[in-house]
Order: structure tokens, then sequence, then C-alpha cells
């Protein structure tokens, strides 16, 4: 979500967000039926098999296999030149350092992409779709669980872990504000 709110940003400076998920190519649809999420690529990866496995972003043991959190920069020659691979579907990352390395990058603004899959007759309202009024209540209980976690947490890791959580969920808040200011 925070980098669907600053995409703007991100094709001023040369590159392209792209989501990958083993969601087939209905339910990507239907999710950009329901969110307000411009110019983002969405590539549907069922089993993981052509992108995630090779990227080591594929959990087999989640739900018959999802995809894991992750923020990368490529560059223009292939190289991997920002990489974060989360732990687990909670394991995300703020972005601000993600961005640095792209403005470092100093490549030319390109167009945004047009969007994601187009599937005519799409049910958006497909069982288990996160929607949008649920954002905010899933992020915000993160953010709380996180802080009440990080009070109880003995030693420097587990306190370090639930702030690192608790600033995650709360830069998602904060996109998700910007992106529904933008839609009014």
């Amino acid at each position: 979500m925070k980098l669907a709110s600053v995409s703007d940003r991100i094709h001023q400076a040369g590159a392209e967000i792209i989501a990958i998920s083993v969601d087939s190519d209905e339910r990507n649809a239907a999710m950009l039926e329901r969110w307000p999420i411009p110019n983002v690529l969405y590539v549907s990866d069922p089993g993981g098999e052509t992108y995630l496995k090779p990227m080591d972003m594929f959990n087999p043991e989640d739900r018959d296999g999802i995809a894991l959190p992750g923020l990368f920069v490529i560059d223009p020659d292939g190289n991997e030149v920002f990489g974060y691979r989360g732990r687990d579907y909670a394991d995300r990352t703020h972005d601000d350092d993600l961005i640095d390395v792209l403005d470092g990058l100093g490549l030319d603004p390109i167009d945004p992409p047009a969007g994601g899959p187009v599937v005519e007759g799409v049910d958006v309202d497909q069982r288990g779709a996160f929607t949008p009024q649920m954002f905010g209540p899933y992020f915000r209980g993160n953010m709380f669980g996180a802080g009440a976690i990080g009070s109880r947490a003995e030693g420097d890791e587990a306190r370090s872990l639930a702030r690192e959580h608790r600033k995650m969920a709360q830069s998602m808040l904060e996109a998700w504000g910007e992106v529904k200011r933008s839609g009014e």
C-alpha cells in the first residue's frame, strides 16, 4: 500500500511497481476492482513456480503456499541493488530505504503502466478477499498489538521486532489515508 501511495514518485525515479502473488488473474482483477491502487502491475504466480520460488519468496507451509512479503530494486542490468525478504506474511518493512536506492540510481522518469489483469465479469466479493473496509482495522490492530507485545517482551531483539512491526503498521495506515484522500 505504501508503495502504491507513492507510485508517482517511483515512476519519476524511473521504476515500476510489480506485485507478484499466488492469486489467479481473476482474484487479482477482483482486488483491482475493490482497491484504488493505480499504476501497479499485477502478476499471478500460482504455486510460485515462475517467480516466487526462484526468488526465495514462497512459503509452502502457509495456506497451501503463499508469497512472502518483499521489496526489491532491480537495476537496468538485472542486478538486485536492494532486497528485503519477509520471514512470514506479517513481516513487512518500511520502504524509505527503497526510495533512497531508487533515487540514487539516477534513471530517467517513466510513464506509469496501465495496471493489472482485465477479467470481464469478475466477482469482486470472492470468498476470503481482503476488502478496503478491513484495511484500517487490520493494521490498527497490528499496530496496537505490536505495541503491547513490545512492552511485555524481554530482550532487545523481541522489543526491536515489535517496534519494527508497529512502525510498519503505522506506515501502512498513513499510506492508506493518503490513498483514501487522493480518491476523494
